[in-house]
Parts: structure tokens; sequence; C-alpha cells
């Protein structure tokens, strides 16, 4: 079992004193790498203006360092901007392989100022590795560098864009809504199991926040 606070702890710690995007993402690709098992390759790619390039990774070299414009599962997680999870890569004919023994594949879309500014990925010689408790945590973990890194060598050369503020479902609590837009404005699907695993304190402090503010 991943110790999951043990992983949030660790990239905490090696972002107290750095904020430069190269060694957080650099620290965050070796944590996984070193605690999350049965996975063979993960590592980030980053935006430009011709698509994504090869960022810090850890595993066998990149087949590929630069993903072709809208091509592969990377494209789809940013078009989504969404995680995309495929349990079995063989059947996806836009998979594009770091690693040959690659069975399954695991995509987060990386924010910094209301933009995608790139993807990590984490791939798994093991078929459907990934639990849905597995993707929560991780994506809490992106969360956590996406709020921990300065990424404004990368966001500086690429054009501003305004997303779309989450619409509130008719049932989504106000703080649930509240946490969607502090959370880079993901929708109430991308969020909800996030702050599902919020404590009591930390959802009251939202409320109380969200009252402030109505």
């Amino acid at each position: 079992m991943v110790d999951y606070k043990l992983l949030e702890k660790t990239i905490k710690d090696s972002t107290k004193d750095e904020k430069q995007y190269l060694p957080v993402l650099s620290n965050t690709v070796s944590a996984i790498m070193t605690y999350i098992p049965g996975i063979n390759w993960t590592g980030f790619y980053l935006k430009d203006q011709d698509g994504l390039y090869l960022g810090p990774f850890q595993g066998k070299p990149a087949a590929v360092t630069r993903l072709p414009e809208g091509k592969g599962l990377c494209a789809s997680a940013i078009k989504k901007n969404d995680m995309v999870y495929v349990p079995d890569v063989h059947g996806f004919p836009d998979f594009i392989a770091d690693d040959e023994s690659t069975d399954c594949e695991l995509i987060f879309p990386l924010h910094a100022n209301n933009m995608v500014i790139g993807v990590l990925v984490i791939c798994s010689p093991i078929l459907n590795r990934f639990s849905v408790s597995d993707r929560d945590n991780i994506r809490r973990l992106v969360m956590l560098v996406e709020k921990s890194a300065d990424f404004s060598l990368i966001t500086g050369k690429l054009p501003s864009a305004t997303p779309k503020q989450p619409a509130k479902a008719h049932n989504m609590p106000f703080e649930l809504w509240l946490y969607a837009i502090k959370g880079l404005a993901q929708t109430y699907e991308m969020v909800e199991p996030i702050y599902s695993q919020l404590s009591d304190q930390e959802k009251k402090s939202l409320r109380e926040e969200y009252e402030k503010t109505a």
C-alpha cells in the first residue's frame, strides 16, 4: 500500500527552499518512482508554442522527446483538461510509448496561471494498475506541485487563457464550488472526489470563507 501522506510530505519538503519548476518537477518524479510500486516510467511533458516537449522524467530514455500537436493520450488530457486513465494502452491506436513494456498509463494536466502548461505521465507494466484511490491521491500531488512551483518561465512564453468557471450544480455545496474555483477552476466532476477527502474542519473553513464573500 502506498503511503501517500509520506509522498506528499516528501514533495512539500523539497519545495520549502526551492520554487523553480525544474527542481520541483524533478523531485516530484523521483518521489513518485520511489514510493509508488509497479511503475516503469514517470515524467512531465511541458507545453510551448509548438506542442509538448519532454521535461524531467525517470525510466528508460524517452522514445519521443516532442509529442506531435494534438496526437496521443497527452493531447486528450489537455483537450479535456482532465485526467486520462487507460488501464490497457494496447487498445488505443493513439498511444505513444516511452517504454515498450508499458501496459497502463495515467495522465494529469498540469496548470499554472489558469492555463494548462503540461502533463504528468505515469506508466506501469501492470494492466489496470491504478485504483480510484491511487488516482485521487496522485491528483492531490499534482495540485500540490501546481501551488508550490514557480512556472513563470513557462507561462511567460504562452498566450494567456481564461478557463471557464465551474458551473454551480444545483446539488453542489457552496463550499465545494468555492474549492473548485480555488483549485484552478476545476469542474465539479474533477473536484468532488478530492473535496470528499477533506477534513470536517477544512470543509468548515471553506464554508466560512464562502459566507464572507457571499
